[in-house]
């Protein structure tokens, strides 16, 4: 179990497990719709999942996990198929260079 109480759901409905365990997977939905734009599959979207969450916890070793945060926000609006799932214009490139520098 995870120290995020991602799985703190109590009783036995089926429904609010599932909004529990949506709620705790904040990059599922992003890189199933990356790889769905750049034709990836299931193996990819898990690799893409555990990439993202370990690129989460080294943040976090080093208190930068708000920097990660804005990034990963930025990235979720501003993405797109049209460009691969990247964003277009630099358009995170503060957040970046925030992320980075503290890292």
């Amino acid at each position: 179990m995870s120290g995020n109480g991602c799985l703190g759901v109590r009783g036995g409905l089926l429904a609010g497990l599932v909004v529990g365990l949506l709620a705790c997977d904040p990059y599922g939905a992003y890189c199933e719709e990356a790889m769905d734009c750049m034709g990836g599959n299931e193996q990819d979207v898990d690799a893409c999942v555990v990439e993202l969450e370990g690129r989460e916890e080294h943040a976090a070793l080093w208190d930068c996990d708000e920097y990660f945060d804005a990034l990963f926000e930025c990235l979720e609006l501003e993405a797109d198929c049209d460009n691969d799932y990247y964003t277009p214009d630099d358009s995170c490139e503060d957040e970046q260079e925030d992320y980075e520098a503290c890292m």
